[in-house]
């Protein structure tokens, strides 16, 4: 019995030390996974001011079973979305993302909640500033990240 004591002592340590070192590594991916996605929703945001580039950059980024909820309050699926973008008449000069969080809840599935501004001129050629909030779902399919969910709601003006 006395033999068997280092050998225990030993196991406990390694048990101690490998949740440890595994979540070490857990977070060094979830800030890769955190950088990633930052960077995909801020090509988003900036794939707006351009129509057609803007609708396949977002088209590449946005699963095939994407569901999501417009600014608007309608439900959209992502062919709902590019056709939204194609009969867009307001023309953006700018279009930022202001802050985001990502929230990393598995090596494959994360959430960006954010705040987003537009400027532009509309169809009428009529200056606007709008703020939006939103949450984006993506998930990692095939070594490749998607947004498969979105949220959208067009804040109040600022005064």
């Amino acid at each position: 019995m006395k033999s068997l004591k280092p050998l225990l002592a030993l196991t406990l340590i390694a048990f101690a030390v490998a949740p440890c070192a595994r979540a070490q590594t857990g977070s060094a991916d979830a800030d890769t996974v955190k950088t990633k996605l930052k960077q995909m929703e801020d090509s988003w945001a900036k794939s707006l001011m351009d129509k057609d580039h803007g609708m396949a950059a977002v088209g590449t980024m946005v699963a095939s079973d994407f569901a999501g909820v417009n600014s608007k309050g309608k439900k959209q699926s992502k062919s709902d979305m590019l056709e939204q973008m194609k009969k867009e008449t307001d023309t953006a000069t700018s279009s930022t993302n202001d802050s985001m969080d990502v929230h990393v809840y598995g090596p494959n599935l994360a959430t960006v909640v954010g705040t987003s501004s537009e400027k532009g001129k509309d169809k009428d050629g009529k200056d606007y500033n709008r703020s939006y909030g939103w949450v984006d779902t993506w998930m990692e399919r095939n070594g490749k990240w998607e947004c498969i969910a979105e949220a959208a709601t067009l804040l109040p003006e600022k005064k």
